[in-house]
């Protein structure tokens, strides 16, 4: 082989990730100016180097959440996008791109072919199930959090298939472990999913087996800390007490990550891929046990929490499109016409439906940036010494968040000085002399109180 054959051959993977993230960003470029909704102005405004720092000692967001490096992460942002959603949807962006790419580079590591594991990096670029966690800035925690997650574990198996002592890949894995802990709580899952992907590609344990235990360990002191430091209170979010229900919720989380498996069109599609697959030989059927057990694991901390399918089933969705990939890459060898059409089907289908989720987060932005301005345009000076009461206000827009929370933080910042007090329902403190503004038909209008206390009481 000549020096220019070698040059090549190591600048293809470069050139692969290049045309990647180029259509990774020109894909999601609509999303950019997508506007802040809800939890976005947790922390729009509000955070910078400095202020990161406070939380390495304190919750992040609204409680039972320690997350510095996420905070750091948007201090960033706010140093270099400020007030402009850009910046922050170029990140989440990058990072759901780079862990896309991950998924492909720890399935080649697992054994998998080259255009087995390119299909699957495009297949969980294109994922509709990701929407909330890549399209709404305050999702950053889960795209992040599984992005070190994913480097974890991809480094962890290099290193267990090293020939010799791997003190850079074993460094890296560890380093990644340890930012995972301080994105997401999903963290803690990294040993169980390292292990998994180990036992595929390198199964002499001896190598390896010590560095999981470490990394066991350092689970346990996690888990043991996290609790102390929040009074031993596991979640936020009420607890989910009916098994009944936590299978429910897991198993809406596996549909949604096969888009449009609930439509009898799709699901034939599907089942005849996974069929195929199966159907090659004990490989097939081997690789969706492994299939469903990472997705199992990828979600076990959240058989805690009621709903959130699409967000807890991110790093899940992994599984996903690595099974699809490899029933792709089977009707490909068998049928190479069929198996094209087949995945160029898949491919446009997924990429309609992110397309489509990105249309209703930008129509989500659109609405929570109109209500504080017309808010601001009916009330110049912000009413102090009387109730304002806004009726009707969206907390959701189909799939996406507009004032679930922030309400109360959009309103301050068109009234910096002020001391923002309201009320989103009439009774029991709304009286006559309530300003009323209801949101109606796209608009905010204002209402007198005789004329709707009778729809809203």
């Amino acid at each position: 082989m000549t020096v220019q054959s070698s040059a090549r051959e190591l600048n293809r993977p470069a050139f692969g990730v290049i045309l990647f993230a180029t259509f990774a960003l020109l894909f999601f470029a609509r999303s950019f100016t997508n506007y802040f909704v809800s939890d976005d102005y947790q922390f729009l405004g509000r955070l910078d180097l400095t202020g990161a720092r406070l939380y390495l000692g304190q919750s992040w967001g609204y409680g039972n959440e320690y997350r510095p490096v996420l905070a750091y992460s948007y201090a960033l942002d706010a140093l270099i996008s400020g007030t402009n959603p850009i910046g922050y949807h170029v990140t989440n962006t990058l990072i759901h791109t780079a862990a896309a790419i991950l998924v492909g580079c720890l399935a080649l590591a697992c054994g998998a072919a080259q255009p087995v594991a390119a299909i699957a990096s495009l297949i969980f670029l294109l994922n509709p199930i990701s929407h909330e966690s890549v399209l709404w800035i305050s999702g950053r925690p889960v795209v992040l959090g599984s992005f070190f997650v994913l480097t974890a574990c991809y480094f962890f198996v290099r290193a267990a298939k090293a020939p010799r002592t791997a003190v850079p890949e074993w460094i890296a894995a560890y380093t990644a472990f340890v930012l995972a802990l301080g994105t997401y709580e999903v963290g803690v899952i990294t040993a169980f999913l390292a292990a998994l992907c180990s036992g595929i590609a390198a199964p002499d344990r001896r190598k390896w087996r010590t560095h999981l235990f470490i990394f066991l360990g350092l689970t346990a002191i996690y888990v043991v800390l996290w609790n102390w430091f929040f009074n031993f209170q596991i979640t936020r979010f009420p607890v989910e007490t009916s098994p009944w229900n936590a299978v429910r919720s897991f198993v809406q989380a596996v549909l949604n990550a096969f888009h449009g498996s609930l439509r009898p069109e799709i699901a034939v599609i599907y089942i005849g891929l996974l069929a195929v697959l199966i159907k090659k030989n004990r490989d097939g059927a081997l690789a969706v046990l492994i299939s469903i057990l990472w997705f199992f694991l990828a979600y076990l901390p959240f058989f805690i929490v009621h709903g959130y399918a699409d967000r807890f089933a991110y790093l899940s969705s992994v599984a996903a499109a690595a099974l699809l990939a490899l029933a792709l890459g089977e009707v490909i060898k068998r049928s190479r016409t069929w198996g094209v059409v087949t995945l160029v089907l898949v491919l446009v289908y997924l990429a309609t439906g992110m397309q489509n989720r990105i249309t209703t987060w930008k129509e989500a932005g659109q609405i929570a940036r109109l209500i504080p301005h017309e808010i601001k345009t009916f009330l110049p000076v912000f009413p102090e010494d009387r109730l304002l009461v806004l009726l009707n206000v969206p907390l959701f827009h189909k799939q996406a968040s507009v004032y679930i929370t922030g309400m109360d933080r959009a309103l301050q910042r068109e009234y910096p000085d002020a001391h923002i007090k309201f009320s989103t329902q009439l009774r029991p403190w709304a009286g006559e002399d309530s300003i009323i503004l209801e949101y109606s038909n796209g608009h905010m209008i204002r209402r007198e109180f005789k004329d709707v206390r009778d729809r809203y009481n």
